[in-house]
């Protein structure tokens, strides 16, 4: 198996600084769904437009993070690169933090570099751009200096309303994943059956496969073509390559990829649940140092983070389904293993020792914070009252104690 109010005048002065970045990059309408290929090429996924954005970074814009110390992994000591980043963007956009919404999250592995898209702005007059952390500072993208191409997803659904306000065409791209040349792009068509996964070989070509996927949804007791895919990851079940997805209230499905073929109408194996009243964030594949172990970890609003071992994927039948089943609303199916993340709100893999995550604080949740955790626990020791830290306290069984202070550049 293989495997982120000033004032008028001030206000002013950042947009001025800014400005050239922000002028050059009209081609987004929305700015969502991120991931790189295995080199520089960043993919931006925007729903507004209906369209897959590839930008081949160059190194004027891609900066090496190596030597910047995310931490110390042994203690379980993470770093808070950002505090208030919200505020941070707000205040290069010449906005307050609540016109800044974060959508997403990439890192650039060969550096280590942290992207977020985001909007300036709420609702469909949101305006998009693309930041970057160079070295605990957040600066804006000049896309301009970067080489782009594009590709329609094809059929996308509306501007219509849904039920409490959101557009739903804001789901024509909901995740985008990279694997051996070619994208995977999750979301909503304006087709019969509307639940999509595109298949679109990079770079473009202008060929888009598009399969229509169906599943069990154990919430609903009942199959459905309307569940949209939130996030997904590619990963290896005995050799076998396969997308395992989360779907909106909250089914886990696993599909080969050589079901997905263009025009097909499929119907992909829901393996669990994880729990009604809940969406899935991100789903990411990791090692565990530890056992060995390839598992994938999975964020969520409303439950903790759960960690899924690849193995139980790769061996999980599908779950009761069909006439004469019922409702399912307890977190069920393939085994989850609870993880301490709340208040993520996005999440990436920085390399086999370190994670990033967009969180509240865990002392004041009107704080977002860009923040490391060390793997596999994905647990900071700084969140919590931990009772080995107490002077009282002389047993030092893990050695935090002996640890002298981090000191960071």
């Amino acid at each position: 198996m293989t495997i982120l109010t000033k004032s008028l005048s001030a206000s002013v002065i950042a947009l001025a600084v800014s400005g050239a970045a922000w002028a050059e990059t009209p081609s987004l309408q929305s700015a969502g769904a991120l991931t790189f290929d295995n080199a520089n090429t960043l993919f931006e996924g925007d729903s507004k437009a209906g369209v897959v954005h590839a930008f081949d970074l160059g190194d004027d814009i891609l900066e090496d993070q190596s030597e910047y110390v995310l931490g110390r992994a042994q203690t379980f000591e993470g770093r808070t690169i950002i505090d208030k980043i919200d505020v941070e963007i707000a205040a290069l956009l010449g906005v307050t933090a609540n016109e800044v919404v974060i959508n997403d999250m990439a890192v650039h592995a060969p550096t280590k570099q942290i992207f977020l898209s985001v909007h300036r702005g709420q609702g469909p007059d949101a305006e998009a751009v693309i930041f970057k952390v160079d070295h605990g500072k957040v600066e804006l993208v000049d896309l301009d200096a970067a080489s782009h191409s594009q590709t329609n997803v094809g059929p996308v659904p509306s501007a219509q309303a849904l039920e409490f306000g959101q557009l739903l065409n804001t789901l024509a791209i909901t995740d985008i994943d990279f694997y051996q040349g070619e994208i995977f792009v999750s979301g909503v068509s304006n087709q019969e059956f509307s639940s999509t996964l595109r298949r679109i070989a990079y770079p473009f070509n202008g060929d888009v496969k598009s399969t229509s996927i169906e599943i069990w949804h154990a919430v609903h007791a009942q199959y459905e073509t309307r569940a949209p895919i939130i996030t997904q990851t590619i990963v290896e079940l005995d050799g076998e390559p396969t997308l395992v997805a989360v779907y909106a209230c909250t089914p886990i499905v696993k599909i080969p990829l050589t079901e997905l073929t263009d025009g097909a109408h499929i119907r992909g194996t829901m393996i669990g649940e994880m729990g009604f009243g809940n969406t899935p964030i991100d789903i990411l594949p990791y090692a565990n140092p530890w056992d060995g172990g390839m598992n994938v970890v999975v964020t969520n609003t409303n439950r903790s983070a759960a960690s899924i071992n690849l193995d139980a994927i790769a061996d999980a039948n599908a779950m009761p389904h069909g006439e004469g089943i019922g409702n399912v609303f307890a977190i069920t199916g393939v085994p989850q293993f609870p993880m301490p993340m709340s208040g993520t709100q996005h999440f990436d893999i920085i390399d086999p020792m370190w994670a990033v995550a967009l969180r509240a604080d865990p002392e004041n949740g009107r704080n977002v914070q860009l923040h490391t955790l060390s793997l596999p626990f994905f647990f900071d020791r700084a969140d919590h009252i931990v009772e080995m830290n107490f002077e009282s306290f002389t047993a030092d069984p893990f050695g935090y104690k002996s640890a002298p202070p981090l000191e960071y550049n």
